[in-house]
Parts: structure tokens; C-alpha cells; sequence
């Protein structure tokens, strides 16, 4: 029977509930994962850090594509504000190409403007501070730096927003910029420390004296360059966070910059510690992966809250039960610990079904459908993944840190081929949802190479 007029409007409901964005901890669809699941919690990490060092800290935090980084960043945001800090945000995408190199001069002057630009923005703007991109401009005119771009559209209209754009698109202009500094790094530090003091005496002469500011500069995780330049950006983005992180520290306030999760691989002994969103674990490290039933509970709690207790029931024709298996446990055991892998799975079980409740063909089309994006996997990937699968570790896989390996590391991570968990120590496994097709693939590959050998044997 098709579906009522009534189900036809929950399922909109439920389809738009379903969209894949990042949620403040006030959205009624949150759910507090890490606080709910017995696993380290990056963001108390982060949030106790800040609260042990006073007033200035600088800490690299990292998440792969569709780890829930930014929901979990909006919820350290708010802890924060409950307990009277400044958070000022910013979105590094505004600023920069993610397909680009960077380099520590233009990533110097995008930190301070992007500061700036917070600060005006949203609750802030009340605060009375110069923009930085005003202040640099006439710092360049002042110590005649030449960058033809800059010194021509010097004291123009509009010229923040060309600037800004310059820094965003235009290459050419970036060399030039970094040519006419490079020799001048400490005089544009210092340039940038003072705008940075400035904008905290500002902050606290209007909310107080004792006021202590949180910046959180976002999006810098998404530096990972083409097919193209990828190995160039992967050493840019290592020479930054290696030899010039003293410099990305600013004064009197505490920083959290995202960072690529693979800058991780690259610098094992990262002078500051690497703080990377792991992905809840569904199963054990254990040869059976055994169930992990609590994560699995959580997760029926976030369908839930998405669907509504009456909606999940009218949809999967059961009433959520801690102790039995529901129809959404099919999905759920097959995402991976990923947000958006389970999102994905419900999306495309609610979007074809025209009865309720769904049935379990629609239910294994879904999964399909999802499981095909995965695929196809060549015979080298499967190779490379089953070694995951077997070690639960990276090192038997990835002989060196050559860009190549860690380009294909970065890949594999941000695509959820591979998953990246930690209780206690790091460890990694492949996605579910190829799990049996990587593992035939590899046994053909054992299979022809055994032959092969025997093959030659005989002769």
C-alpha cells in the first residue's frame, strides 16, 4: 500500500532531518557521542588544556572528512562560553585554496585578518578594533615593502575584499607577497603580535580585564592538494607546522588550529601534540571484532533523535529496544563509527521507500547503493587494505613516509576505506562496508601469486 498523505509529510521530516551539516550541542538532533561512550573525549582534552595554561596556548587538533570535527568543535565552543570565555572563530576556507601550497608569510597575514574579521563579526562586533588588513597595507607602505598588487590598490575601496580574494586565488600574487617578505618573517611577526594585542586590549577594555579569548582557526585539515601538487603540498604544509610553529603561536590568547590528520604520519614527534578525532568503535581490536554493543546503543539514540521515537517506529515497524536487534542496527553496523557513512545509509533507505515500514529488500538496496561508492577497488588498494585489515596498523602497509605513501594514507583515511580508532593506543581497520570485497580480492591475489610460484617451481 502506498504511502498516506501523513507519511508522505513525516517522511520530508525525516529526509530533511537527515542532512549531513555540522549541529550545535542545542540542536535537539545532537547527540554527545564522546560523553556518552567510555573512550577518550578529544574535546575535554582540548577544554582542559586551555583551563590548565592560563592565558595563551597553541594546540593542533585533526578529523577526517565526515568524523563530526566541526559539530565537536561547536560543542567545545559552547562549553567554553558557558564558562565565560571569548571564542572567536574562524573558517581557514575563506582565506585559502585547499589545493595550494602554503607558506608561512601568507598564512601569518591570513591568521591575523581572519582574527580581525571574527572579531567584527556576529556577538563581536561591538568590540572597537581596527581591521588588520588596513593595518597591514599601511605597514607595507610604511617599511616600503614593493608588491605591485598591494601598492597599487593601496587606499582603494574595496581594497580588504581584494586583497583577501588575492591571498584566496591568485598564485602569482602569493609568490610576490612571500618573495618581497621573506627575508623580513620576524619584522611581519612582530607586525602581527602587536595587532594581536591590540585586539585583546580592545576585548578586554569593553567585557573586562579577567576576560580570556579562545581562537579557533578552522578548515586548515582540508589542505591537501590535487593529484597534481600533491606531494609539493604535503612538504609545504610539514615545513609550516615543523619549523615555523613557534610562529603560529599568538600572545595572551589560546589558539586551536585543524590541521591535516596525516601531518600526523609526516611528524611523529610533533613539537605539539596532534589531537585527531577518532572514530567511535563499533567493534573490538580482536581477531572475531567483536561487537561493541554500548557504541551500538549511542547510535541507535542518534537515529532516534533524527526520526523521532514515533517516526523510527512507523519507519522500521519496531519500537527502539536496548535489547534487541532493530532493522536500523543493519545500517548502523556497516558505517564504520562514521557520522556521515550512517547518514548516507539512512538517506537511501528513506528516500525510494514507498511503504512503511521499510522493507528489508529497500534495506539491502541501500546498502548497496552506499557500498558501490566504495567501489571498485584495484587489486594494489586491496592488497594495501587487507594489510590493515590483518595488522590494524599502518606500519606493515606504509614502509616510509614518502609523499606518495602518506598522499595515499590521506586518501584512504578521508574516502573511510580505513578507519581510525583509539582506546589507549592507536589502531586502524577497513570500512565495513568492503571488508568481504577487499578480503576476496586479496585471496584472488594470493591464489594467482601461489600458482605463479609453483609455476615457476616446475620449470
Amino acid at each position: 500500500m502506498l504511502l498516506t498523505s501523513g507519511q508522505r509529510e513525516l517522511k520530508k521530516q525525516i529526509y530533511k532531518a537527515l542532512d549531513d551539516k555540522a549541529l550545535k550541542p542545542d540542536d535537539d538532533r545532537y547527540v554527545p557521542i564522546y560523553k556518552l561512550l567510555d573512550c577518550q573525549d578529544p574535546i575535554a582534552r582540548l577544554k582542559e588544556h586551555i583551563e590548565l595554561t592560563d592565558y595563551e596556548s597553541t594546540q593542533f587538533f585533526s578529523g577526517f572528512r565526515g568524523s563530526g570535527k566541526t559539530t565537536e568543535l561547536l560543542r567545545l565552543q559552547q562549553e567554553l562560553l558557558e564558562e565565560n570565555y571569548l571564542v572567536v572563530y574562524a573558517d581557514a576556507l575563506k582565506y585559502i585554496n585547499p589545493s595550494d601550497e602554503i607558506d608561512i608569510t601568507d598564512l601569518l597575514i591570513i591568521i591575523a585578518g581572519a582574527f580581525s574579521d571574527a572579531l567584527k563579526e556576529g556577538n563581536h562586533e561591538h568590540i572597537e578594533i581596527d581591521s588588520y588588513w588596513t593595518r597591514f597595507t599601511n605597514w607595507l607602505v610604511k617599511t616600503k615593502v614593493s608588491v605591485p598588487e598591494i601598492t597599487a590598490q593601496a587606499g582603494l575601496a574595496g581594497f580588504e575584499t581584494q586583497i583577501k580574494a588575492n591571498l584566496r586565488t591568485t598564485p602569482t600574487f602569493r609568490q610576490e607577497l612571500q618573495k618581497a617578505l621573506t627575508n623580513r618573517i620576524g619584522e611581519l611577526k612582530e607586525q602581527v603580535n602587536e595587532f594581536i594585542q591590540d585586539g585583546v586590549k580592545a576585548v578586554r577594555r569593553d567585557l573586562g580585564d579577567d576576560t580570556k579569548i579562545v581562537f579557533i582557526f578552522d578548515s586548515l585539515e582540508q589542505i591537501r592538494g590535487s593529484l597534481f601538487n600533491e606531494q609539493e603540498v604535503i612538504k609545504s604544509v610539514e615545513r609550516v607546522f615543523s619549523r615555523h610553529y613557534r610562529l603560529l603561536e599568538l600572545p595572551y590568547i589560546h589558539t586551536i588550529y585543524t590541521v591535516p590528520p596525516w601531518l600526523k604520519m609526516v611528524m611523529p614527534n610533533a613539537p605539539r601534540p596532534i589531537v585527531i578525532l577518532h572514530s567511535p568503535k563499533q567493534w573490538e581490536n580482536n581477531p572475531e571484532r567483536s561487537d561493541n554493543l554500548g557504541c551500538r546503543k549511542v547510535f541507535r539514540e542518534l537515529i532516534v533523535k533524527r526520526f523521532t521515537e514515533d517516526g523510527f517506529k512507523e519507519f522500521f515497524g519496531e519500537e527502539w529496544n536496548a535489547d534487541s536487534e532493530t532493522k536500523a542496527d543493519q545500517l548502523i553496523n556497516l558505517c564504520g563509527g562514521h557520522f556521515r557513512d550512517l547518514l548516507s545509509l539512512l538517506r537511501e533507505a528513506v528516500l525510494p521507500a514507498q511503504t512503511f515500514p521499510v522493507s528489508d529488500g529497500e534495506i539491502e538496496t541501500a546498502i548497496a547503493n552506499v557500498r558501490s561508492r566504495f567501489l571498485p577497488i584495484s587489486q594494489e588498494d586491496a592488497n594495501w587494505l587487507n594489510q590493515i585489515g590483518e595488522s590494524r596498523s599502518l606500519s606493515e602497509a606504509l614502509p616510509n613516509i614518502s609523499g606518495e605513501n602518506v598522499g595515499k594514507v590521506a586518501r584512504y583515511l578521508d574516502t573511510h576505506l580505513v578507519l581510525y580508532f583509539r582506546n589507549g593506543d592507536d589502531w586502524y581497520d577497513i570500512h565495513p562496508l568492503i571488508r568481504e570485497e577487499v578480503g576476496k580480492i586479496a585471496a584472488r591475489i594470493k591464489a594467482k601469486t601461489a600458482a605463479e610460484d609453483l609455476a615457476m617451481d616446475d620449470d
